[in-house]
């Protein structure tokens, strides 16, 4: 009996130290990595969501074995997203790539180390023979390129419902001066229409986004002195005369405007409840998802003021460091860049494609006619509101000031708070923009 006592004892402890010892290898030993690509972006309306979509797509095509995770976070211009992701990058759980506007709104994350420089895949893909000079400026910090333009947006678009301009007889060339405008905002108030232009605010940028085309508006060497920070007099006539003009604005904008996403605004004048309103061209996106055709349902020319200018918006992804699949984030980075999914995206987007070698029959009339006014264009101007042109401090007070006036049109208040802000920013200020040749 005790023999087979301690034979059992013996199978015991055996099978304890098998398992002990098997357990230790098993978790011990590495793991492979699931084959996944995960980027985040802030493309959640529905022209967004499809061109997105479509460049998902051509990369899949190219890589079936990587499986995508997108995590899209709502909010126009990328107002939430920025915050989630400064906390994400700053925990070391950056995703793979996420979308980040060109200019000032890479700089954080490059001062802090966060982004790994891509010269590499520059070279490689042949980039710097088919982005325009002044997006590769907008990408390279300190003589390296830390991201891939996927597009060109247009900041400075006036959209309008052209059925109702025809039925009221208002010849959209008449609205190149903001004289003209109002006229025609006053005769469409007299018919009936009482709040013709539609804005939205509930992010703050959408209405930030109108006071800085009515900015530009003063003059490019006006706008010019703005970026570069070098604005000091709150009674500068420019100055005052913007705001000026943005208190009349807004006089027939919509109540509501606090209420609503600037795609909720735009979806007021494909209804026909409003007429007009002011939008970087991503707005074309919810015209078409609307089935709407442009110059028959609608038509766009540059905000008043503004004919010979193109302020740019240009969306970018980049390999963020500790990404969990590096070599999938290239990958990705690969397609972003690549011809074929600039022309499955941008068609859907409304943007222009930041490659100068686009297949133009591909593109819609209002995008053909942008990639036309972009090579024509005098001046080229960072926008402030998506990231680009200012420093972030000053971006931020800039989206507060123009909150702040919806509100209580204070002109004084208003102009003494962009001195303020740019005071505020000084020592910030790392660019010198050259927007006049």
């Amino acid at each position: 009996m005790r023999t087979l006592h301690a034979v059992i004892i013996a199978v015991l402890v055996t099978a304890i130290i098998v398992g002990g010892i098997l357990y230790y290898v098993l978790s011990t030993t590495p793991k492979p990595k699931a084959n996944l690509l995960e980027i985040y972006h802030w493309w959640t309306s529905g022209g967004e969501k499809a061109a997105i979509d479509a460049l998902v797509a051509v990369f899949q095509e190219k890589y079936p074995d990587v499986g995508v995770i997108q995590s899209p976070v709502a909010g126009g211009a990328g107002y939430v997203l920025k915050a989630v992701m400064k906390s994400m990058v700053a925990a070391g759980e950056a995703p793979d790539s996420f979308q980040i506007h060109a200019g000032y709104e890479m700089k954080p994350y490059i001062d802090g180390g966060y982004l790994e420089p891509i010269d590499h895949l520059w070279v490689q893909q042949g980039w710097e023979d088919v982005f325009p000079a002044v997006v590769k400026d907008m990408v390279k910090w300190g003589g390296h390129y830390y991201a891939v333009p996927l597009n060109i947006h247009r900041a400075n678009v006036l959209w309008y419902n052209k059925k109702i301009l025809e039925q009221y007889d208002i010849d959209p060339a008449s609205l190149e001066t903001w004289e003209g405008f109002f006229e025609a905002c006053e005769r469409l108030r007299n018919a009936g229409i009482t709040y013709p232009i539609a804005m939205g605010g509930i992010g703050k940028w959408e209405i930030a986004h109108a006071l800085e085309q009515i900015l530009i508006s003063q003059g490019v060497d006006f706008y010019q002195d703005l970026v570069n920070g070098k604005l000091s007099d709150p009674n500068d006539p420019r100055l005052v005369n913007a705001f000026n003009i943005f208190k009349r604005y807004l006089d027939y904008v919509n109540p509501d405007y606090a209420t609503l996403t600037w795609d909720q605004a735009v979806a007021k004048v494909i209804r026909g409840e409003s007429v007009f309103t002011i939008m970087g061209d991503w707005a074309n996106g919810e015209f078409l998802v609307a089935n709407k055709t442009f110059n028959v349902d609608y038509g766009a020319i540059p905000v008043p003021g503004t004919k010979g200018v193109y302020v740019l918006v240009v969306d970018c992804f980049q390999k963020p460091k500790g990404a969990r699949h590096p070599e999938n984030s290239e990958k990705w980075l690969i397609v972003v860049g690549s011809k074929e999914g600039q022309d499955a995206f941008n068609p859907i987007k409304g943007s222009i494609p930041a490659r100068l070698d686009a297949d133009i029959n591909k593109y819609g009339p209002y995008q053909r006619s942008a990639i036309q006014d972009f090579k024509n264009a005098q001046y080229m101007a960072p926008s402030i509101v998506h990231g680009s042109g200012a420093p972030e401090k000053f971006a931020s007070a800039f989206n507060d000031v123009a909150s702040a006036f919806a509100s209580n049109r204070n002109v004084q208040e208003a102009c003494n708070g962009i001195i303020n802000a740019i005071q505020a920013a000084k020592n910030e200020y790392v660019k010198e923009w050259k927007l006049i040749p």
